[in-house]
């Protein structure tokens, strides 16, 4: 694991010794005794008032007598909060040092409803008013539970149903990234559960205003250190910056803080405080006095952001499976005009299963950035499927009903203790079961212990997609992106010989992609074949939760029960072979001695084949396109040296992005990937950390590649000329 990504807490896990207790008959398994998990919640007193006291620190999150108007008064009047929404365009973007009880965040969404409330009942909205859009992010080191959130917002009577809602969406207590969003309210929330020293170094967006929270300066220094100063400077802007003019509010008139906003560039201002405390400090970013800053001084050049698009522009986006479906929705909810374009329809390909297995496999040793990807894609994911599902689909489009993860095998054994010893995981994510629990979630005898999901499940992708796309922002045609021309002002698709003008286009064609980029783009993606066998239910034991060995198999849907898939590898057959059945039906002698028996007799009704798209390091590839010839031409001193960057821009291919390379994982990932992107081309906050979107930069390969001198050859030819 590389320094950058050691979040401080991980350093604390411990080996889980959890004892469990028998279960009934309930159908999940039952739940583990209480275990510290790596991110625990703080120690709290809470006294007379109903107030939550930080054992810890020995100070009160709020004034219970007047808590929320000190909060409107220090932070959303001192940034000029609701007043600069009235002249705002796109993501409004405020950063919060100390989630705490959520308060500051419930208190600015409070005003952001009845500033949209008020703009309805006064007139009609203007494109810039129907494209604001609040993103709130806040980085918080001691995350209280989530009973401990909803007693200490009980409080305030008045926020009573904002508070009910943010606690029913309260995030596992994790590290790294985990983002709300509510696209009815036009608000996103960012919780960054983290030391403030290794968060913020993950911010990339400009932060529009700083709420600089948290205890007292004395009785928490560490929150107040210079590493903090610095990545406000860098993350800060002046009002040439799109428009962004960052400011920031404090409740203290500390010295640390003073002078540590004005080494970031800010102006400090003493100004009247609320109740006792009888002064406070605000101001806005003019500049850092020190030397201009460049910004390829905190980030390589492939880091940078390529160019966004306005609100409701015209977009293209080529593909209908998970990451064109999950993509078109991210952005249309944000007002942009989309145009969808497969000509197989709506997930057809490899997002056309009958039943998808609704899980992830989190890596059990140092590839830190593969295991926070994927556990915050999960997470989304499963709130993103309910969301766009319903309730009322509930065991016909989708059902959470818990997978199991069995170790079939010593090998898979280990890695499932590995895993749970590392990376030490709140048992509402996932948590580890015996033989005889797995029984209580499946229903039937399995021969192993496993690793349990209790909030995954399976969902229908092409349900999923056709619900994705009924947005009415969103237009789809069965029709083909055959070629494209693009340049700064726009791209040119050809579509039935037509010519189709707009202000971007995305590609999601998985492997097709290359056909469309062609050389001029380096894309390593590999064609994985993959068959389903689709089984008689009626001489299989009846499976309550999705199980998953080698296979994976769904709850029987429509009187056929779904297992699969096989991979095979350089193999381009279309067709339905027995062969593949039949190493599907061995597979079944993984999830324990009753399926092996039945499966001597099993019949197969059916099937099904389709071609994943996968990459070299299995993370997808998200992002804004990048030509590689000129990347080359630029770049090509890294092959000598991977430490001399030119400072120089990126080649971007203008207004292109890419999502594909999904692999197995499209459920899981496709939804996080979609909101990435919709971040990138909206100039909003990335709902990642930096290090999790460099890492699926479609870029990255190209990068690799000219380090290493493995270059394909029409590229190693351009270094080869100097």
């Amino acid at each position: 694991m590389s320094s950058s990504l050691q979040w401080a807490l991980l350093t604390q896990r411990r080996i889980n010794t959890v004892a469990y207790k028998s279960s009934g008959s309930s159908s999940h398994p039952p739940k583990p005794a209480p275990s510290r998990d790596a991110l625990s919640p703080p120690e709290l007193r809470w006294n007379e008032d109903g107030q939550p006291v930080a054992t810890d620190f020995d100070d009160p999150y709020f004034s219970a007598s007047h808590g929320l108007e000190e909060t409107r008064h220090v932070f959303l009047q001192n940034n000029g909060i609701p007043e600069r929404w009235n002249t705002h365009q796109g993501p409004f973007h405020i950063v919060e040092t100390g989630f705490g009880t959520g308060l500051n965040f419930l208190a600015t969404w409070q005003a952001f409803k009845q500033f949209n409330t008020k703009q309805l009942s006064t007139k009609q909205p203007s494109t810039k008013q129907n494209s604001l859009w609040l993103h709130f992010t806040s980085i918080e080191k001691y995350p209280l539970s989530k009973e401990q959130l909803s007693r200490a917002l009980s409080i305030w009577p008045e926020l009573s149903d904002l508070a009910k809602t943010l606690v029913k969406r309260y995030p596992p207590i994790t590290p790294g990234f985990h983002t709300l969003s509510w696209p009815e309210e036009k608000v996103t929330l960012t919780l960054i559960f983290a030391d403030i020293k290794d968060a913020a170094k993950q911010l990339s967006a400009p932060v529009h205003a700083w709420y600089l929270d948290g205890f007292a300066p004395y009785k928490n220094p560490d929150m107040w250190a210079d590493e903090l100063f610095t990545d406000i400077r860098r993350v800060s802007r002046e009002s040439h910056y799109r428009g962004v003019t960052s400011t920031f509010a404090t409740y203290t008139v500390a010295g640390v803080a003073r002078r540590g906003m004005r080494g970031a560039g800010f102006n400090v201002e003493r100004r009247i405080g609320f109740g006792k405390k009888y002064e406070m400090q605000a101001g806005h970013y003019m500049a850092f006095s020190g030397p201009e800053i460049n910004p390829l001084n905190y980030q390589t050049p492939w880091s940078s952001e390529a160019p966004t698009l306005k609100p409701a522009a015209k977009i293209l986006i080529a593909g209908a499976g998970l990451a064109g479906c999950t993509t078109a929705r991210a952005l249309a909810e944000r007002g942009y005009q989309i145009h969808v374009f497969d000509p197989d329809g709506i997930a057809n390909g490899a997002s056309g299963n009958v039943q998808g297995g609704l899980y992830v496999k989190l890596a059990a040793g140092d590839s830190a950035t593969h295991t926070d990807f994927y556990r915050q894609a999960y997470l989304h994911a499963v709130e993103r499927v309910a969301e766009i599902l319903t309730d009322d689909s509930k065991g016909k489009s989708w059902d959470d009903c818990g997978v199991l993860q069995i170790s079939w095998s010593e090998k898979e054994t280990q890695r499932q203790q590995n895993f749970m010893a590392r990376q030490q995981p709140p048992e509402s994510l996932i948590y580890p079961t015996t033989v005889e629990q797995n029984q209580a979630a499946s229903g039937n005898a399995l021969s192993n212990s496993s690793l349990y999901f209790p909030k995954a499940g399976w969902v229908a992708p092409a349900d999923f997609c056709h619900a994705l796309l009924d947005h009415p922002n969103i237009t789809f045609y069965t029709q083909a992106i055959e070629r494209f021309e693009a340049d700064n002002d726009g791209v040119t698709a050809i579509v039935n010989k037509t010519n189709l003008h707009a202000d971007g286009l995305i590609i999601a064609t998985a492997f097709k992609a290359k056909e469309l980029l062609g050389e001029q783009v380096h894309l390593p993606t590999k064609r994985i074949r993959g068959q389903m066998s689709y089984l008689d239910p009626s001489n299989l034991p009846n499976a309550q939760s999705v199980l998953c060995a080698r296979s994976y198999l769904a709850p029987a849907l429509n009187g056929r029960l779904c297992l699969g898939a096989t991979y095979n590898l350089n193999d381009d057959n279309t067709e339905l072979r027995d062969s593949d059945h039949q190493t599907n039906i061995d597979h079944l002698e993984e999830f324990g001695p009753e399926w092996a028996t039945a499966a001597e007799a099993v019949k197969v009704i059916g099937g099904r084949v389709s071609f994943r798209c996968t990459t070299p390091d299995y993370l997808p590839l998200i992002g804004p396109v990048v030509d590689s010839k000129l990347f080359v031409e630029r770049f090509k001193q890294i092959t000598r040296n991977a430490k001399q960057i030119p400072s120089t821009t990126m080649p971007w291919l203008p207004r292109v992005w890419l999502n594909i390379g999904h692999g197995s994982r499209g459920l899981a990932s496709s939804p996080l990937c979609a909101e990435i992107l919709a971040a990138q081309i909206s100039g909003d906050a990335p709902p990642v950390s930096n290090i999790v979107k460099d890492a699926l930069s479609p870029s990255r390969f190209i990068i690799r590649a000219l380090i290493r001198s493995k270059l394909p050859e029409e590229l190693q030819e351009l270094v080869e000329k100097t």
